[in-house]
C-alpha cells in the first residue's frame, strides 16, 4: 500500500545557533521528505564536503594498513587522540601526513633500488674513481646497443664491450672531451657508491617499517575518525536543508516537504514544543510529481524491494503499489524459468553457505533468495526435473510427486502452454481489477471490468490460434460486452460523444497490445524448456557413451560441473530478463503503472 502524504511547509528561526539546533531536532525526528526550493549552495557546504572526503580517505588508509606489522618499540608509545581538543582533526592530519611520508619514502626507495640494480648490471664500479677521472679530463660513458648499433661503431677505438644485458651489448666509451659520445642509448650513472646505496636502502626500510607500525597503531583509534565523519555528514545534511530553503527578511527560514499522514500528530507535537510555524495541506495537483512514494507493504512482499530498487522501479504517488503482485508472480516465474529441482537445491545450499558468513548479511536479501530457491524446487518436483536427468525423474518416490501432464519428459506440451497463457490472463486481469478498485468511486471502474472481459476473450483467441483449441461460444460475447463497457466508460465527462470517440480511437491498438501481451507469456514455457534441454544435452555429452576409464570419468565430471554451472547462470539471467519484464511491462502496463515515482527519503539524522 502507498501511504497517503501531506504537504508540509515548516518555518524555523534563522540564527546560526538556532537553525542548526532546530534542523537537528527535525532530522532526528526523521519523517519529513524535503523538496528544496533551490540547489543548496554555500561556502560552508564546500568546506564540510571537502572535510568528509578527507575523513573517508583517512579511514580508507587505515583499512589498508590494519594488518601491518607492529614494532615492539612503537606499540609501547601509542598515541591517544581521544581526549585531545579537536582530536579527530589531529588524528586525521596525522594519518594523512604519515601516509604521505610513507608514499614519498616508498618512491625514494624505488629510485635507490633502481640505482642499486645498475651495479648488478654493470659490476662493482666506483663512482668516486669516475669522478676523479673526470677531474683529469677522462670521461667514461655507458651505453646499450643491439647488433645493428654495435656494427655501426665497430671501427671506434675508444669503446669496450664489457657484457650483455637482455640481448643488448653493454658498451663503455672513453673520451677526453665531455661532449663526445655515441649515437646509442646512454645509461645514466648513479650519484652514490654501492655501499652508500645499501646503507640508504637499509635506513629507508627501517623508516618504512616505522610508518607502517604507526599506521597500525593509529588504526586502533579509527572509531574517532568514524565519529568525526558521521558528525560532518550530519552537518552537511543540515546545511543542505538550510540552504535549500528560503528566507523571510533573514529572520525565518522555511522549507517545503511531505510527511506521511500518520506522522502528522507527531510533527505537530514537536513543532509546538519548539515554537515552529507550519502549514499542513493536501498536495496540490501540480505538485503531484514531487510527492514521494512511501510503501507500507506486508513483510513477505517487502522481500521484492531489492529487485525493484535494482531496476529503479518506484510507482508514482498516485499509482498502484504493485509489490504484492510483483512478489507473487516473480516467485512463480522464477520457478518456471529455471524449473529444475536439482538447480533449486544447489541455489538453496549456496545461499545457506553465504548466509552463514555474517559480512554478507547487510547487503543480500537472503529471504528472497530462499523463497525463489524453494519455488524452483517445487516446480522442478511437479515437472519431474532433476539436473535434466530422466533417470532421476523415474525414481519411484520422485515420480509419485510428479504431475504427469506437466512432466518435462513425456508431458503434455499443449497443456503446459495453455497454463502459461492462463497465468498471463490472470496476471493482466489482476492489473485491471486493481485499477478498477482505484476508481471505485468512478464509472471508470466499469471500463476496467470491460477490459477484464476483453483479456479473457483474447485468451480464448490465443488458444485457438496458437494451440488449435476451439474457442467456446462465449468468446464473441466477451469482446462485445467488454468493448461496449470500455467505449462507454473509459473517458467519462460532460461530453459523452467526445469520450466515446476518444475511446474508440484508442481501442484497436490497445486490443492488439493485449493480444501480444498474452502471447508473450509463452516465454515462460520456452525458456524453461530450453533450460531442461541444455541440461539434458550436457548429461548426454558427459555420460552418453558411458564412463570406461579414469580420463573419461574426469572429463565427464568437468562437463557436468561446467555445463550445469553455465546453465544455472543462464537460467538466472533469464529470471532477471523475463521474470522482471513480465511484471514491469505487461502487468504494469495493464495496471497503468509507469514507475515514475520518487521514493520517500526523509531528512534523517542519527540521535
Amino acid at each position: 500500500m502507498i501511504t497517503k502524504m501531506k504537504k508540509l511547509v515548516l518555518y524555523l528561526p534563522n540564527s546560526t545557533n538556532d537553525i542548526d539546533k532546530e534542523l537537528t531536532i527535525l532530522g532526528e525526528l526523521g519523517i519529513m521528505h524535503i523538496v528544496p526550493f533551490q540547489l543548496p549552495k554555500d561556502e560552508s557546504i564546500e568546506k564540510v564536503d571537502a572535510r568528509i572526503k578527507q575523513f573517508e580517505k583517512a579511514i580508507s588508509i587505515l583499512n589498508r594498513y590494519k594488518d601491518a606489522p607492529l614494532l615492539n618499540s612503537e606499540s609501547k608509545d601509542e598515541l591517544s587522540f581521544r581526549n585531545k581538543n579537536r582530536g579527530e582533526i589531529a588524528l586525521l592530519e596525522k594519518v594523512l601526513d604519515t601516509e604521505k611520508e610513507y608514499r614519498k619514502l616508498e618512491k625514494l626507495k624505488e629510485k635507490l633500488d633502481e640505482n642499486l640494480q645498475w651495479y648488478q648490471d654493470w659490476g662493482n664500479v666506483s663512482i668516486t674513481d669516475i669522478a676523479e677521472l673526470n677531474q683529469n679530463n677522462v670521461f667514461i660513458k655507458f651505453y646499450l646497443a643491439d647488433k645493428k648499433g654495435l656494427k655501426a661503431i665497430s671501427d671506434n677505438q675508444n669503446i669496450s664491450i664489457v657484457g650483455k644485458l637482455n640481448d643488448l651489448y653493454q658498451i663503455i666509451f672513453i673520451s677526453e672531451d665531455i661532449n663526445n659520445g655515441l649515437k646509442l642509448h646512454e645509461i645514466d650513472i648513479p650519484e652514490h657508491d654501492q655501499a652508500e646505496l645499501n646503507s640508504s636502502i637499509s635506513e629507508a626500510d627501517k623508516q618504512l617499517k616505522k610508518y607502517l607500525s604507526l599506521l597500525r597503531i593509529l588504526n586502533s583509534q579509527k572509531a574517532i575518525l568514524m565519529e568525526g565523519l558521521n558528525e560532518r555528514i550530519k552537518r552537511l545534511d543540515i546545511r543542505n536543508v538550510r540552504y535549500g530553503g528560503k528566507k523571510i527578511n533573514d529572520q525565518v527560514i522555511y522549507c517545503k516537504g511531505f510527511i506521511p499522514e500518520q506522522s502528522v500528530e507527531e510533527l505537530v507535537s514537536i513543532a509546538e514544543q519548539n515554537s515552529w510555524g507550519y502549514t499542513i495541506n493536501e498536495p496540490d495537483q501540480e505538485e503531484i510529481d514531487e510527492v514521494p512514494t512511501h510503501f507500507q507493504s506486508s513483510k513477505w512482499a517487502q522481500k521484492i524491494r531489492p529487485v525493484m530498487n535494482f531496476m529503479g522501479l518506484v510507482p508514482g504517488y498516485k499509482e498502484l503499489d504493485v509489490s504484492n503482485v510483483f512478489m507473487i508472480f516473480f516467485t512463480f516465474f522464477t520457478g518456471v524459468l529455471v524449473g529444475d529441482a536439482g538447480y533449486g537445491l544447489v541455489f538453496l545450499i549456496i545461499t545457506l553457505l553465504v548466509h552463514s558468513k555474517k559480512k554478507f548479511a547487510p547487503i543480500i536479501e537472503f529471504k528472497l533468495i530462499y523463497t525463489l530457491s524453494v519455488s524452483i524446487m517445487v516446480w522442478g518436483i511437479i515437472t519431474g526435473t532433476y539436473f535434466g536427468s530422466q533417470a532421476i525423474a523415474e525414481i519411484s518416490f520422485l515420480s509419485q510427486l510428479r504431475i504427469d501432464k506437466m512432466a518435462s519428459f513425456g508431458g503434455d506440451n499443449i497443456f503446459i502452454q495453455r497454463i502459461m497463457f492462463g497465468i498471463g490472463a490472470i496476471h493482466l486481469t489482476i492489473g485491471h481489477l486493481q485499477t478498477a478498485w482505484k476508481y471505485n468511486n468512478s464509472v471508470k471502474a466499469i471500463a476496467q471490468l470491460g477490459w477484464v472481459a476483453i483479456i479473457w476473450g483474447l485468451f480464448l483467441v490465443v488458444n485457438q490460434m496458437v494451440l488449435d483449441i476451439t474457442a467456446p461460444a462465449i468468446m464473441p460475447w466477451l469482446f462485445i460486452g467488454g468493448i461496449n463497457l470500455v467505449v462507454l466508460f473509459s473517458n467519462p465527462g460532460t461530453n459523452l460523444l467526445k469520450g466515446i470517440i476518444s475511446s474508440i480511437g484508442n481501442l484497436p491498438l490497445s486490443i492488439i497490445n493485449g493480444f501480444s501481451d498474452i502471447i508473450s507469456y509463452i516465454r515462460l514455457y520456452a525458456v524453461g524448456l530450453s533450460t531442461v534441454l541444455m541440461a539434458t544435452s550436457f548429461n548426454h555429452m558427459a555420460i552418453g557413451d558411458g564412463i570406461t576409464t579414469i580420463v573419461s570419468g574426469v572429463g565427464a565430471t568437468l562437463i557436468l560441473v561446467l555445463g550445469h554451472g553455465l546453465n544455472m547462470v543462464l537460467a538466472g539471467m533469464a529470471v532477471i530478463v523475463h521474470g522482471v519484464r513480465l511484471n514491469m511491462l505487461e502487468y504494469a502496463g495493464h495496471a497503468s503503472v509507469e514507475f515514475s515515482g520518487i521514493e520517500y527519503n526523509p531528512f534523517k539524522l542519527k540521535k
